[in-house]
């Protein structure tokens, strides 16, 4: 929770790792300051920022970078250009299923397409990415993601206008926002 700090050391990092000439580290600590900046809420920093490491990749096929791209979806999302955060998502995805088998990023890349086509109206596509992202967590033992993926598949059967799915799903999950979401569909301030 020390931003300051975490942005100092970040910064630090940069410099240092590139008078080193250190290329990953560079654009690990690239990625760093601009969740911080965009924790911060200076998303026109942040967004710049993820645009220099994403540059700094250039063309490698550098796995990590999909977090400068997913980065930048929530930042466009948040300014409502909900196409620029779609093709966004889509880098961060495609970059993330690289290494599926053994991290489990993709699954967050899939909750924000979803998340984003709940935005744009399409509950059917959204709920779709859902149960992808629910059977890959199970699959590959990616439980502590579950609960995540389980929160939209919550706000999608809101939207599908099934409340007693929701309020079922609700049950065990323990995550009060998502109960408030549900109470209130319910009608139950």
């Amino acid at each position: 929770g020390e931003r300051a700090a975490a942005r100092q050391a970040f910064s630090e990092a940069i410099t240092l790792s590139q008078a080193s000439g250190d290329v990953f580290t560079t654009i690990l600590a690239t990625i760093g300051l601009g969740n911080v900046q965009e924790a911060e809420n200076q998303l026109h920093l942040a967004a710049e920022t993820y645009q220099r490491a994403v540059q700094l990749a250039g063309d490698q096929p550098i796995q990590i970078i999909y977090e400068a791209h997913l980065g930048l979806a929530r930042i466009f999302y948040e300014w409502n250009d909900l196409d620029a955060a779609e093709q966004q998502g889509r880098q961060s995805l495609l970059l993330a299923r690289q290494y599926e088998q053994v991290i489990d990023r993709f699954i967050v890349c899939e909750v924000f397409l979803a998340r984003l086509k709940l935005a744009q109206g399409d509950v059917a596509e959204a709920s779709a990415i859902l149960a992808q992202a629910d059977q890959s967590a199970r699959r590959q033992n990616f439980l502590y993601r579950i609960p995540e993926v389980a929160a939209a598949q919550v706000l999608t059967l809101l939207r599908q206008g099934n409340l007693a799915a929701a309020a079922h799903l609700t049950q065990n999950l323990g995550l009060p926002l998502v109960q408030a979401r549900v109470f209130l569909a319910q009608g139950d301030a």
